[in-house]
């Protein structure tokens, strides 16, 4: 009997947890229960999570007893155990909070070991380099078709050079933020805050794998290929070399803020340039094929996923990354007399 396992794809950054489900063929007959551990580690980030889970015939099943042991360049740093489950409607897994300080050329190992002994999973991974920094950004607003509506748009070119003398694997994060204070029924001030991560790639070599779009195109289908969801790219296209990338963000991810009550609001677009790993890369490639809607699993060869877990299933990554806010709006709360 063929089931499914869920990997969960764990984007860990300083203030956001991002989780994805998916699901991979196992064969439950020919492979025994194993550990499935999954991350997605910011080295800038002194609070990562890392997921456990048990593979089961319907689902996978939740782990309760068993400690992380987390070295770095072999050194044991931390001996983790399961944090609460904060929530009775969240499926249950298996968490460690890892508050290790993570530096470039850093080797981390994460060790996961159940209570009876029975299981016990491991990952080792380099801490890969950072970029320098983001030389500049120019943004623009443009009016764009996409879907066959126009609308405005921020066009950011983004520039910055390469990490020189080896293969260097990347991803875009474009953050948009939202935050404003508003008066609740109990004439209280609150915060809401609100994220998008939503940009328009199309028009770059470079994020489009050589195949550079139009709307035209799009709504043609001219290229039906995989979207680029997860922004990640190589550098094999400007190697050792200074490069300027082009990615819209859509204004109305914030135009309505003035028909909000508010008293005060700000708005910034985070932007990040993170530094990965290869098979990281390959990762989140598949999953750019999994998620996007020229993938039938009906027709479509199923997507092969690399693990970096011995004596288990699953995937762990770690990251650098540089960044840089372009403010929108900063509006004031009035001063109360």
């Amino acid at each position: 009997m063929r089931i499914f396992i869920h990997y969960f794809l764990v984007s860990a950054f300083v203030l956001t947890i991002v989780s994805c489900e998916h699901e991979l063929p196992f064969n439950v007959k020919d492979n025994p229960p194993k550990l499935v551990m999954n991350a997605l580690i910011n080295a800038d980030s002194l609070s990562n999570i890392v997921f456990l889970n048990l593979t089961g015939k319907e689902h996978m099943s939740h782990i309760l007893d068993a400690t992380l042991e987390v070295r770095i360049n072999g050194d044991l740093k931390e001996q983790l155990r399961p944090l609460p489950i904060e929530s009775e409607y969240v499926i249950p897994q298996c968490q460690f909070r890892v508050t290790s300080k993570l530096t470039p050329g850093d080797v981390l190992r994460l060790d996961a070991i159940t209570d009876d002994g029975q299981y016990h999973a491991w990952s080792e991974v380099t801490v890969p380099r950072r970029l320098a920094e983001i030389e500049n950004i120019d943004t623009l607003t443009i009016q764009l078709s996409t879907s066959g509506y126009t609308s405005e748009y921020l066009r950011h070119k983004i520039t910055f050079t390469d990490l020189p003398d080896e293969d260097n694997y990347y991803r875009l994060i474009m953050d948009t933020r939202l935050m404003f204070k508003k008066l609740n029924d109990n004439n209280e001030i609150v915060t809401n805050e609100w994220r998008n991560y939503n940009f328009i790639y199309r028009e770059d070599i470079v994020l489009t794998d050589g195949q550079p779009s139009t709307d035209d195109d799009d709504e043609n289908g001219l290229f039906d290929t995989s979207k680029n969801i997860y922004g990640v790219f190589n550098d094999s296209r400007f190697k050792n070399s200074t490069y300027t990338m082009t990615v819209h963000v859509p204004r109305y991810l914030f135009q309505d803020i003035d028909d909000r009550p508010h008293l005060s609001a700000k708005i910034d677009i985070i932007v990040r340039l993170v530094s990965i790993t290869e098979m990281e890369f390959y990762y989140l490639r598949a999953l750019n094929l999994i998620d996007s809607d020229s993938f039938d699993e009906t027709i479509n060869e199923p997507v092969k996923f690399p693990s970096n877990v011995n004596g288990g299933i699953g995937f762990v990554g770690v990251s650098t990354e540089v960044s840089r806010v372009i403010q929108i709006l900063d509006e004031k709360e009035p001063s109360r007399m």
